[in-house]
């Protein structure tokens, strides 16, 4: 099997065992903390950094899947590439056929081809096993840290729409269950689950949510990808298959959800109603205040036959959202290429929290061009939320963090090549104090002639 013919979590599973990247867990394990805390070891490097099969899960009949998207290769692998890079070529090849506006605009024009549009199906093998009576309290659901408020969907894909236009989208918000029908959502401010409670909200009329556990993993990573504003989630899984993604109507809503999910969530959001959520613990290394979620009465559930249960454990880095960063790197990297020619490379470190700090590499001639592209990236998503800019000359390694920090602190000429925007910052490491520490030629080629002589280890 190869990515591009995954079409679905059970497909990936196969190729990950297929090619030595899946370890299953026979003994059994405590979806309360345990399995967390094993996923966090084996992304810290303790073992083999493997996506993580648990077969036997206390109180579940049911297997959990954790780490799927923990190494860049598994993380290409799963939206149909071999490396991540591939991407971005793939995105610059299919921006140049719609010259003409910017990046964003081009990309959504791009993803509004009819072939890549998602193709309704009347049913699909998510509705194979429907409850008689919703019971969230049947799903493997991780308590992932000891100060957690309970238990959470950690990888979902949230459906909602617009009540005006019909405009549909897809997001990846954290879910905290409780008992038996009940759940909170939490969407983030300004996000499109966000405006279209608030229209709802306005008309005074509870509001259609429908969330999707599993699916296509390429599903899974476009509901988390910083996408332009107007650019459909759906339509970025179609162009990355060259293939529609087969979607199901809902059973108590005019939702459709990915025909192949392992688990289908339905409900409502009534006007107005929310419930305390959280506390969780995030990527920052600490707990996100418990506070006010908009709260969901849960109307349906249903899934496969023998469903996976698919999970991720938020904490501090290296977790497999990195993974997943790199490719949202690589997206990025090709619309910023569209707009700013001048961009190289970029990185974003995963210790900084994918926007928290970002590494440009550019080609810039003239005086004041960084500045200017500053001003212009902190303008856009996720840039505008990015506390410091790093740029450095076009031949530098920006995903060799370390050695760009040690530049920009060490060369900085603090009067030149500050940028500040309230409390945001940029750097110009692009220009060098003095003539560069260069080992002479000639030494090179002696050492490369006799290294074996010295007796070192390769």
């Amino acid at each position: 099997m190869t990515p591009q013919q995954v079409t679905d979590l059970r497909d990936f599973v196969a190729l990950l065992e297929e090619r030595g990247e899946l370890r299953r867990i026979a003994v059994e394990t405590d979806p309360h903390l345990e399995i967390a805390a094993i996923t966090d070891r084996v992304c810290k490097g303790a073992a083999r950094r493997r996506a993580l099969l648990f077969e036997k899960v206390r109180g579940h009949s049911g297997p959990v899947l954790t780490n799927l998207f923990g190494s860049s290769r598994r993380a290409a692998w799963a939206v149909g590439l071999e490396e991540p890079d591939r991407l971005r070529l793939r995105l610059a090849e299919e921006l140049a056929r719609h010259p003409g506006g910017s990046a964003a605009e081009r990309f959504c024009r791009l993803l509004a081809e009819p072939a890549w549009q998602p193709r309704a199906s009347l049913d699909g093998p998510c509705r194979e096993s429907e409850a008689a009576v919703p019971d969230l309290r049947r799903l493997p659901a991780l308590h992932c840290w000891p100060g957690d408020g309970g238990r959470f969907l950690t990888q979902p894909l949230v459906f909602t729409r617009d009540p005006d236009t019909g405009q549909g989208n897809c997001g990846m918000y954290r879910v905290q269950v409780f008992g038996r029908n009940q759940a909170t959502v939490r969407w983030r401010p300004g996000s499109g689950a966000a405006r279209h409670q608030a229209a709802w909200q306005q008309r005074g009329e509870p509001m259609p949510v429908a969330i999707a556990l599993g699916g296509d993993p390429a599903a899974i990573y476009a509901a988390s990808a910083p996408l332009p504003e107007g650019a459909d989630e759906l339509a970025l899984v179609g162009l990355l298959r060259n293939r529609p993604l087969a979607m199901a109507p809902c059973r108590t809503s005019e939702l459709q959800v990915p025909a192949a999910a392992e688990f289908v969530i339905e409900g409502l959001v009534q006007p107005g109603q929310s419930r305390l959520e959280g506390p969780f613990g995030n990527h920052r290394g600490c707990y996100d205040a418990a506070a006010p979620a908009p709260l969901l009465q849960v109307t349906a559930l249903s899934h496969r036959h023998n469903p996976l249960f698919p999970a991720t454990v938020a904490g501090p880095p290296p977790m497999e959202s990195a993974c997943l960063a790199q490719l949202s790197e690589r997206l990025l990297l090709a619309l910023l290429q569209a707009d700013f020619p001048a961009i190289v490379d970029l990185h974003m470190p995963p210790a900084t929290i994918f926007h928290g700090v970002t590494l440009l590499a550019v080609r810039c001639e003239k005086e004041g061009e960084v500045a200017e592209l500053a001003r212009a990236l902190w303008q856009r998503q996720p840039f505008n939320r990015s506390r410091l800019l790093l740029f450095f000359d076009e031949q530098t390694e920006v995903r060799d963090a370390e050695a760009c920090f040690w530049r920009a602190v060490n060369r900085l000429d603090v009067k030149r090549d500050l940028l500040r925007d309230g409390d945001r910052l940029a750097i110009d490491a692009t220009r060098l104090p003095g003539k560069p520490l260069v080992v002479d030629s000639r030494v090179n080629t002696l050492l490369e002639r006799r290294w074996s002589e010295y007796g070192l280890d390769p």
